[in-house]
């Protein structure tokens, strides 16, 4: 869902807003005040949504009447019904396959519609911002954490994308010896932040709405991952990121930031890749200017 940023930013060039349509879980990190970000969440759930993938689907009621003023729908799906429901109201609607192809960045790829149309795909992207109230949310947290904390997500969708939690003990060892750290741990992390979890000083992040978290991970001084979404969440939000990636390609998935840098383990497989490699990144990360 934060790939998609360049191409709202995109949207945002021509149009006066963007509506997204989207599950609900995951599109909520989106809608927000930002030039990257959309104006409003129709959620995927939705009965009316549903029915967009008959064969003589149609929008209608509150949905229709929602999608009366809309001038283009970028639709990221191959299925021929819900693209044909949705050109029925409205003017202009453009499917596009959304598994990247031919090694592009997904962001690149996810933007190349617009670009057909003649619109210019946005360059640089700036930090998402909070609303007055995520920035009181988040503030709660970080008044536990020192300034230019550390933060760590040591989970991943899957264990083959996971550094062993070991050699994060060793990271912490020389990047936070002493004081307060972030360890964030999402609803499928629980073995492996649980050594981490004990050490002295951890604060450990749970169930925590996606945009509180990002605007914690904003201020961190270092955040490490793996190709997750809490990566690219710490990236979008401005924070320096150290994206750590084996068996996935950094060349079509690293997180898109400001102040992003990734470390490929040696053949993919993340046990091979050593802490002094990471270390190393991660100074010459904290190094750069934002």
């Amino acid at each position: 869902m934060l790939l998609l940023r360049r191409a709202v930013a995109t949207l945002r060039h021509r149009y006066r807003g963007v509506l997204l349509i989207a599950p609900r879980s995951s599109g909520g990190v989106l809608v927000g005040p930002g030039a990257a970000q959309v104006d409003e969440l129709v959620a995927w759930e939705r009965a009316e949504i549903a029915a967009l993938f008959a064969e003589d689907g149609r929008p209608e009621g509150e949905l229709r009447e929602r999608l009366r003023d809309v001038r283009l729908a970028v639709v990221y799906s191959r299925n021929a019904a819900l693209i044909r429901s949705l050109a029925r109201v409205v003017p202009c609607v453009v499917g596009h396959d959304p598994h990247p192809a031919g090694g592009v960045h997904a962001s690149e790829w996810l933007t190349r519609p617009l670009e057909d149309l003649g619109l210019d795909a946005a360059a640089a992207l700036e930090p998402m911002p909070a609303t007055e109230a995520e920035a009181e949310q988040a503030g709660r947290l970080l008044r536990e954490l020192p300034e230019h904390f550390v933060a760590l997500h040591t989970g991943s969708g899957s264990p083959w994308k996971n550094w062993p939690p070991d050699r994060f003990g060793l990271l912490l060892d020389a990047v936070a010896p002493s004081g307060r750290w972030l360890l964030v741990e999402g609803p499928a992390d629980a073995d492996a932040a649980a050594a981490l979890a004990r050490r002295p000083g951890a604060l450990v992040a749970r169930g925590l709405d996606a945009r509180i978290l990002g605007a914690v991970l904003a201020r961190a001084g270092l955040f490490v991952g793996h190709d997750s979404g809490v990566s690219h969440l710490a990236a979008a939000w401005g924070a320096p990121t150290l994206a750590l990636f084996g068996p996935t390609d950094p060349a079509v998935w690293a997180p898109l930031g400001e102040r992003v840098s990734v470390v490929r383990a040696p053949a993919g497989r993340m046990e091979n890749l050593n802490v002094d490699a990471v270390l190393a990144a991660a100074a010459a990360l904290v190094a750069r200017r934002p």
